[in-house]
């Protein structure tokens, strides 16, 4: 299957925290279909703007938009099938196994009166395999090591199936079999 070419642009962002300044006057265009990399050096912003881009701070300034309309005036779910951010450091709920947090990633995919798809197991499944987090399936996020818990985020991301994705530091506990995996897919 062919994925739709999208427009990406944050355009002119000033954003921060606690009306500290971060971004001032950012602006980027995302090509479509390729693997873009932000570089930069610690606490120089890019993890605000990848949360900018996602939707997760709102700009103090400056426009972000997806197929030239903003991100701030599109429906919730409807960005979320396109788009999606594996932050930083992801906040795990208590008590979860792996297969409920990987499903979650297909949330924008349903809806209140609808039940599993056969694509929401296939979605899930898939994503776990790639990540080799199979034999995890009934473990407790609480249980897992900080690597087999990252592979797990990026199963859920995986699972999401957005046209855009965001990863913020995806390699970040990984060992170095797995980042080599990872960064090869």
């Amino acid at each position: 299957m062919i994925k739709p070419k999208h427009t990406f642009q944050a355009e002119e962002v000033v954003a921060g925290y606690d009306q500290k300044t971060i971004l001032n006057n950012v602006s980027i265009s995302i090509p479509s279909h390729k693997i873009n990399v932000i570089i930069g050096a610690n606490a120089c912003g890019k993890s605000t703007l990848l949360k900018t881009m996602a939707r997760l701070l709102k700009p103090d300034a400056g426009a972000v938009t997806l197929d030239g309309k903003s991100i701030h005036q599109m429906p919730s779910k409807k960005l979320a099938k396109l788009l999606g951010l594996l932050p930083q450091s992801p906040i795990v709920p208590e008590g979860i196994t792996v297969t409920d947090l990987v499903g979650r990633g297909r949330y924008p995919h349903q809806s209140f009166f609808k039940g599993w798809s056969k694509e929401d197991y296939t979605a899930v499944a898939e994503a776990m395999d790639m990540m080799q987090i199979t034999e995890l399936a009934n473990r407790n996020i609480d249980e897992l090591s900080g690597g087999q818990r990252q592979r797990v985020w990026i199963a859920m991301a995986l699972t999401q199936q957005t046209d855009i994705l965001f990863l913020d530091e995806p390699t970040t506990y990984l060992d170095i079999t797995y980042q080599s995996r990872f960064l090869i897919y």
